[in-house]
């Protein structure tokens, strides 16, 4: 009749069943995530933390290469908070100028890559002091600047994994050893670095 309705029996009760099981699926996968997450916070020891630590800006003064290759000092990183029993996995420099600035009439760069343990990398070790390891390299022609010219920074990432050093709370020095520039004088302005730390830490 108009305006009236039915349901079969039949259908509903298999509609019913179809939506019975999907919840039923929907629990089962909801207990399964539930015990992953479970077993990568038990395998990672409560997670794995990643946190960077900076150094003060080079107060003042610019990091001034010359020709004839000299080392430099840069300013140190204290690392702190990292809690007691943690185990650092990974570890790396970070070199940060707000700009670089050519002070020579003519092209210039760095002149010469780095020499591992030798010539034209950035090193770390501990305030104790511990001694240096390299933790940031260079290549050759790295940033070539037009001639009396100045242009914006940036952030280098050393991809030495520096663990063996750089192992937990502390204050870690850098070093530039033997940096050279084609031409005197490449400057870099207001510098800072940093150490960037993966951890993991105990549950609760």
């Amino acid at each position: 009749m108009p305006g009236e309705f039915y349901i079969e029996d039949k259908k509903l009760k298999s509609d019913l069943t179809e939506i019975k099981n999907t919840v039923t699926n929907i629990q089962n996968n909801v207990t399964q995530i539930q015990n992953d997450v479970t077993t990568i916070v038990t395998s990672f020891g409560g997670g794995v933390v990643c946190a960077d630590f900076w150094s003060e800006t080079v107060d003042g003064a610019e990091v001034e290469l010359d020709a004839a290759g000299e080392t430099r000092e840069l300013p140190p990183v204290v690392v702190e908070k990292i809690p007691v029993g943690a185990a650092t996995l990974r570890s790396v420099a970070m070199f940060k100028f707000r700009m670089i600035g050519n002070k020579s009439a003519d092209t210039n760069r760095l002149n010469g890559g780095t020499d591992p343990g030798m010539s034209q990398v950035i090193q770390v070790r501990e305030s104790t002091p511990g001694p240096w390891g390299d933790a940031i390299n260079f290549v050759d022609s790295q940033y070539e600047v037009e001639g009396e010219t100045r242009e914006g920074g940036d952030v280098c990432f050393g991809s030495i994994d520096i663990p063996s050093i750089v192992s937990g709370n502390g204050i870690y020095e850098f070093q530039w050893l033997l940096a050279r520039a084609l031409e005197d004088y490449l400057s870099f302005y207001d510098v800072q670095m940093g150490i960037r730390v993966w951890y993991s830490r105990s549950p609760g």
